[in-house]
């Protein structure tokens, strides 16, 4: 199958060009109420968004996509979920004028929480190439944050610092507020004044300190009134000693809020300048938290991503193994039905049409919305609930013609309708376009419905198109008989209680059942056997030739099944070994590790000892001095060597400017400055100190 590229709205990473929105019948198949199952599982606003704006994706980018939700499954299975603190949305607010201090706050945690992810999946970039892949691709946000660092602090508040003008202001303010509290308790300890207080605290009012005084007494206390009580017993005076220093307190504040704002203006148009640095921060991240939903969910449903054809043990066309329609499962974990029961259903080897057919009620509508469904999620990038080996094709399109949703609004019948749709697929049909058509032939007389939609199967299997066709018109169960590439299978259904049993069975066309459902209902036997008889009399023959032939090929798809059965056993198997393999290598790495840090503790507490020691030669003579310096250099050199296994050689070849270690007599994880290979030294980052230690100072293990 070529390449093909296809427009991904959502994400600015992919350069398709566009297709029509309606390609893959989006709308049919319900992929919006399947992405709402999805986007439950984010944990974010920019994790929805993103997920609710999933669209089909090239070939390149689907096969990424399905990639990365392997692996980010893998990551959740071991408790290794990325950190997605402080992920939010950098979008709902327009890029245009001076954004709010919480916004920046946000902003500037969404910023730092890329980083975070930037580097969480450079750490895993053995395990989970694609996860770190993509976020290798998101850029460096560290200028940005630190520029909004130097401005405001965590909630988005300016800084004193932020200008020297601002820092004068806030001195200012400061200043005039202290020296306000000074004269008001001055003026309140007077006695006069203290006896006409209606209580002993200072109030607000506009924002200027005010005492309340009884009305009857206000004569006493000179200043303005700016308020009365609602009692009226009351009024709100400020004191005519602070109203000079008010007044320049308030011309303080409001040259303040000026200069706050020009600050944050300035701040958001640095901001805004970098918007397509964040812009790309924000796609990366929001694809990141795509294959986390998808992760989630499908640890809820048991979905996995589809294999490719070409991928290892992949079938080369359409294979559902056990697969659960999203939209059903759902309904089982809300109570509201019973159970799924899981479809088996191949197409593209051996033959490129499947029929299948059987009662209205036998869920043939079913296996053709699934079908189409998984087909479209796999182009999507999203994981289909289905056993292993499931495979599905990257089809570069899907025409369905399920339903009849369409024709009241455009004042169509019903049959009028569904020839629309089968003629948009014949038009759009090619060898990589999955067609689905849904009860073909019906809504018209079944010979001449029967005889269109034989044209119609014989056009598509010309083309070797990927159909699969659902019917009950007995026509057309003849169609694969006469035709290598097309398929006959039949959806269960049980003659006893009328039930569907949604079991699809291949190399068999179903049976319509009108006669047992008819019996079954009531209706008169008499009428039931008139029917029966005519219908003998016009099928017997032909019904007897099918009858053979539905057996032979029941037993083949029997055989072939259990092949398969035990392939995929094999399969398990072989997997389970390799699990146990990957235990077993953690297990010696845990074991090496452990050993490794007993190890250097046991290196660090005869290190101390030498110390101690080196600190007494001072006390002994010359001769047994210079000895035991001798004895102690030696000690120290073979503990230096003790300690360096081939982890840690690797761990000290590999530290440089910016590697974090940890160092045990401080009891904290520290910033690599500088190394000193030639004096075996690391100069770290301790707060704002900078700390000199050895080699074996040093360790990748907090525990010790």
């Amino acid at each position: 199958m070529a390449a093909r590229r296809f427009a991904d709205p959502s994400h600015a990473m992919s350069a398709d060009t566009a297709s029509p929105g309606s390609r893959f019948a989006e709308r049919v198949l319900e992929l919006d109420e399947v992405l709402a199952l999805v986007a439950d599982h984010a944990v974010s606003s920019l994790g929805r968004r993103h997920v609710g704006e999933l669209a089909p994706r090239g070939d390149d980018d689907a096969r990424a996509a399905l990639a990365r939700c392997a692996e980010m499954a893998e990551r959740v299975a071991v408790e290794d979920a990325p950190p997605m603190a402080g992920v939010t949305d950098p979008l709902p607010e327009a890029p245009s004028g001076r954004l709010s201090e919480d916004r920046i706050a946000a902003l500037r945690d969404f910023l730092e929480a890329n980083l975070r992810l930037k580097k969480w999946a450079a750490d895993r970039a053995e395990p989970a190439p694609s996860l770190s892949a993509l976020m290798s691709a998101s850029p460096d946000t560290s200028a940005l944050v630190e520029r909004i660092d130097r401005i405001v602090d965590g909630r988005g508040r300016v800084r004193v610092e932020a200008s020297g003008r601002l820092t004068n202001l806030r001195d200012a303010m400061s200043s005039a507020s202290t020296r306000i509290d000074s004269l008001l308790r001055t003026v309140m300890a007077r006695g006069d004044v203290r006896a006409s207080l209606s209580d002993g605290g200072v109030h607000r009012r506009a924002g200027r300190p005010v005492l309340a005084v009884k009305a009857k007494m206000s004569g006493r206390v000179k200043g303005l009134v700016h308020d009365r009580s609602q009692t009226g017993e009351s009024v709100f005076i400020e004191p005519q000693e602070v109203v000079e220093l008010g007044n320049r307190l308030a011309e303080a504040r409001a040259d303040e809020r000026r200069e706050v704002e020009r600050i944050l203006v300035e701040l958001s148009r640095d901001v805004l300048a970098a918007s397509s640095v964040i812009e790309g921060a924000s796609q990366r991240v929001g694809q990141l938290e795509v294959a986390l939903a998808s992760a989630l969910w499908s640890r809820s449903v048991g979905a996995r991503p589809a294999r490719l054809p070409g991928d290892e043990g992949a079938s080369e066309g359409l294979l559902l193994r056990g697969a659960r329609h999203p939209l059903l499962i759902d309904q089982v974990q809300r109570g509201a039905l019973d159970e799924v029961v899981p479809i088996d259903l191949r197409l593209g080897v051996d033959f490129d049409m499947l029929l299948i057919t059987g009662p209205n009620t036998g869920g043939k509508t079913l296996a053709l919305k699934t079908a189409g469904l998984f087909a479209l999620m796999t182009r999507v990038g999203l994981p289909v609930p289905a056993d292993d080996g499931t495979t599905i094709p990257l089809y570069d399109g899907i025409a369905a013609d399920i339903g009849d949703e369409q024709e009241i609004r455009q004042n169509l019948s019903t049959f009028a309708s569904h020839l629309v749709r089968v003629s948009d697929a014949l038009e759009r049909a090619t060898p990589d376009t999955l067609v689905l058509l849904d009860e073909l032939g019906g809504g018209t007389d079944p010979d001449e419905g029967g005889a269109l939609g034989t044209a119609v199967l014989e056009r598509l299997l010309t083309g070797r198109v990927p159909t699969l066709v659902s019917t009950h018109i007995g026509k057309l169960k003849e169609f694969a008989y006469r035709h290598a590439r097309a398929e006959n299978a039949c959806a269960e259904f049980d003659h006893e209680t009328l039930a569907p049993r949604y079991r699809l069975m291949l190399g068999t066309p179903g049976e319509s059942c009108a006669l047992v459902i008819a019996r079954r209902v009531g209706l008169s036997e008499s009428v039931v056997g008139v029917a029966k008889e005519r219908l003998e009399r016009r099928e017997g023959e032909l019904e007897d030739l099918m009858s053979d032939v539905r057996s032979a090929r029941m037993a083949a798809e029997e055989t072939r099944l259990g092949a398969e059965a035990e392939l995929a056993r094999a399969r398990e198997r072989s997997r389970v070994v390799d699990e146990r393999e990957a235990v077993l290598e953690r297990r010696i790495d845990q074991l090496e590790r452990e050993a490794q840090k007993g190890i250097e503790e046991r290196v660090r507490d005869a290190a101390r000892t030498l110390e101690r020691g080196r600190r007494l030669l001072d006390q002994l003579p010359p001769e047994t001095r210079r000895e035991m310096e001798e004895t102690l250099d030696q000690l120290e050199a073979e503990l230096t060597g003790a300690s360096l296994t081939e982890r840690r050689e690797a761990f000290i070849a590999g530290l440089g400017k910016g590697s974090l270690v940890y160092l045990p007599r401080y009891r904290q994880r520290v910033l690599v400055h500088k190394i000193d290979r030639e004096r075996r030294q690391v100069i770290a980052k301790l707060g704002s100190m900078k700390v000199k230690v050895s080699f074996d100072e040093v360790t990748p293990y907090e525990s010790l």
